[in-house]
């Protein structure tokens, strides 16, 4: 707010107008959502429903976990690789046939 107040006091007269425009342009389309906002929860209170309702849970990785190929054991420490990717560090300089995972 202190911005606007600023401005309005250094702004010249054709400047206000521009910036009088874009107010009232922008404060029309803030209209025409609001209006839209609640045609639509009027329409789904009409028909029974709520916005849970519309929105699908996506949160869960729908991706299907693939299985380990390789698997190999490090000082105490087993690292498994699917084989797709960037190679992980245990599985540098090694064949990997030796470390198949059955």
């Amino acid at each position: 707010m202190k911005d606007i107040k600023s401005f309005i006091k250094e702004a010249s007269f054709s400047d206000l107008e521009k910036a009088k425009v874009l107010i009232e342009a922008a404060l029309n389309e803030r209209q025409a959502q609001e209006t839209a906002k609640q045609e639509v929860l009027a329409l789904l209170k009409e028909k029974g429903l709520t916005l849970d309702d519309l929105v699908e849970n996506n949160s869960a990785d729908k991706r299907a976990k693939v299985q380990a190929k390789y698997r190999i054991t490090r000082d105490g420490e087993t690292f498994e690789w699917s084989g797709r990717g960037k190679r992980p560090k245990a599985f540098e300089g090694v064949l990997l046939e030796q470390y198949l995972a059955n």
